[in-house]
C-alpha cells in the first residue's frame, strides 16, 4: 500500500511558480514606468537649466564686451517666459542692470586697489567733499577742515582741500594724512562736474548723512558743529598735533615751570606729543586747569567775560579738587590784562601765563594738555577744551546763533557771570 500523502503533485508546484511569476512581471512593469517617468522629468529640468545657463552666459558676454569698450553700457533685459512646454507654470523673470553705468564695471574689476583713480570705476563712483575757501582765525579754520574731513570719512568720500589751506594749517600743526586713499588730487578735482555748494555756519547738517545725499559737494562757511567730526575725534587730534619744533620749546617751558614747583623732581623729557602730554599730566601730582581769556575783540561786541566769572570758575575747581594741588595754565590775546588781574596768583606760582614767544597754535596745544578747562568764548577756546577733555566751564556770554547742542559737546557746562548757584550745587 502506498501512502498517498507522500506522492508529489507537479501541477500544484506549477501553479505556485506561475503565481509568483505574475507578481514579478507586475513589479517589473511598475519599475519601468517609474524609470520612464523620472527620465522624462529629468529631461525637462535639464532643458530648463540649459536654457537658464545660456541666458546667463549671453548676459555676461554682453556685459564683458561693454566693460572692454569705450561705449557706455546699455540696459540689458532678458525675459524668460513660455520657453519650456510643461505642465508647470513658469513665472516671468526680468533681470535689469543697474542704472549707474560704472556699477557693472566696478563689480567686474579685480584688484581695484592697484588701479589709479582715473582707471578705477569703483573710485569714480565715490562721492567727493571739497574745501577751497577758509576764513576767520585759527579756530574757525580748524572747524572747516575738521568738518570736511569728518563728512568725507563718514560717507567714504574722497576729500579735496585747496593747497593754500593745507599750507597755512601746516605752519601750525603736523597735518598728518591718516588715509592716503581718501585724497582727491587737484587734477581729478578739475574734472568734476555738477559740484553743489553747501553753506553752513554752526548747524549740524544731518541731512547730508542720508544715502545718496550728494555726489560732489563744496563746503562754504564756518561749519562750526563738532557733530560733523566727533566720531573721528582721535584722528582729528592726530591731524592737529604739534610740530617737532613746537614740542621742543614747549617741553623746555614745561621743564622750567615744573622745576619751579618741584626743584627735586625729575625734569620733563619727551619725544612725542602723547608722551609729553602724559608726563605733564601725571609726573608731579598736579591737577592742571587751562584758562583761555579772549578780550581784544570781544570787548567791542559785549562778549568779554568779567573778572567775577573767571575768579569764581577758578574757585570752583579749587574746591572741586580741594585735596589736590590745583594750578592754572593761562593764555590770552590780552596778556597785560592777565598780568595785572592775576598778579598775586602768578607770584605764588598758582597761575602760569604762557610766554609771548608761543604762537597761537602753541597756546592751543599747551592748554589742551591740562586736565580741565575754563573758557570765556570763541572757537579757539572751544578747541583747547575739546582736545583736553575733562570738565569744562564755559561763559554763557558767548552767543551762538544755532542750536547750542550742535556747537557745545555735552561735557561743556554753560554758566553766567554770577555762577554762585552753579558752584553751590557742584560743591
Amino acid at each position: 500500500m502506498f501512502n498517498s500523502g507522500s506522492i508529489e503533485r507537479p501541477y500544484s508546484f506549477l501553479l505556485i511558480k506561475k503565481k509568483y511569476l505574475i507578481y514579478a512581471i507586475v513589479y517589473l512593469l511598475i519599475l519601468l514606468l517609474i524609470m520612464y517617468t523620472s527620465s522624462s522629468l529629468s529631461k525637462i529640468h535639464t532643458e530648463k537649466i540649459s536654457f537658464l545657463m545660456n541666458a546667463v552666459v549671453k548676459t555676461a558676454t554682453v556685459t564683458t564686451t561693454n566693460a572692454t569698450s569705450s561705449k557706455p553700457l546699455t540696459i540689458i533685459t532678458t525675459t524668460l517666459s513660455n520657453q519650456i512646454t510643461t505642465n508647470e507654470t513658469v513665472p516671468t523673470t526680468t533681470t535689469t542692470t543697474t542704472t549707474d553705468p560704472l556699477g557693472p564695471l566696478c563689480d567686474n574689476i579685480s584688484e581695484s586697489n592697484n588701479l589709479s583713480i582715473s582707471q578705477n570705476p569703483c573710485e569714480q563712483m565715490r562721492c567727493n567733499v571739497i574745501l577751497r575757501h577758509s576764513g576767520g582765525r585759527l579756530g574757525n579754520r580748524m572747524f572747516m577742515y575738521a568738518s570736511a574731513y569728518g563728512l568725507a570719512r563718514t560717507k567714504n568720500c574722497r576729500l579735496h582741500v585747496h593747497f593754500t589751506i593745507l599750507l597755512e594749517l601746516s605752519k601750525s600743526f603736523e597735518m598728518r594724512k591718516i588715509d592716503e586713499n581718501m585724497w582727491l588730487s587737484s587734477e581729478a578735482y578739475s574734472k568734476l562736474t555738477n559740484v553743489v555748494e553747501k553753506n553752513s555756519f554752526c548747524t549740524y547738517e544731518s541731512d547730508l548723512l542720508r544715502t545718496n545725499a550728494f555726489k560732489n559737494i563744496e563746503l562754504i562757511g564756518y561749519w562750526q558743529s563738532y557733530l560733523h567730526f566727533h566720531t573721528f575725534r582721535e584722528e582729528i587730534h592726530e591731524i592737529f598735533s604739534a610740530r617737532l619744533e613746537t614740542l621742543r620749546h614747549m617741553g623746555a617751558y614745561f621743564r622750567d615751570i615744573t622745576m619751579d614747583i618741584c626743584p627735586s623732581c625729575l625734569p620733563i623729557f619727551a619725544k612725542t606729543q602723547k608722551e609729553l602730554r602724559h608726563t605733564f599730566r601725571t609726573r608731579y601730582n598736579i591737577t592742571w586747569i587751562s584758562i583761555h581769556i579772549r578780550l581784544y575783540d570781544f570787548k567791542r561786541i559785549g562778549y568779554a567775560s568779567d573778572d567775577a566769572y573767571i575768579y569764581r570758575a577758578m574757585a570752583y575747581f579749587q574746591r572741586r579738587f580741594h585735596n589736590q594741588d590745583v594750578r592754572f595754565l593761562m593764555a590770552s590775546d590780552d596778556k597785560p590784562y592777565c598780568q595785572n588781574a592775576f598778579q598775586e596768583e602768578i607770584a605764588r606760582k598758582k597761575v602760569f601765563l604762557l610766554p609771548d614767544y608761543f604762537s597761537a597754535a602753541d597756546d592751543l596745544i599747551a592748554l589742551s594738555f591740562c586736565h580741565h578747562s575754563i573758557v570765556t568764548g570763541g572757537t579757539f577756546g572751544f578747541w583747547t577744551a575739546y582736545f583736553a577733555g575733562g570738565e569744562v566751564i564755559h561763559d554763557i556770554k558767548y552767543k551762538v546763533v544755532c542750536t547750542p547742542s550742535d556747537y557745545y559737546p555735552p561735557w561743556f557746562v554753560l554758566v553766567g557771570s554770577p555762577i554762585q548757584k552753579f558752584l553751590t550745587n557742584k560743591s
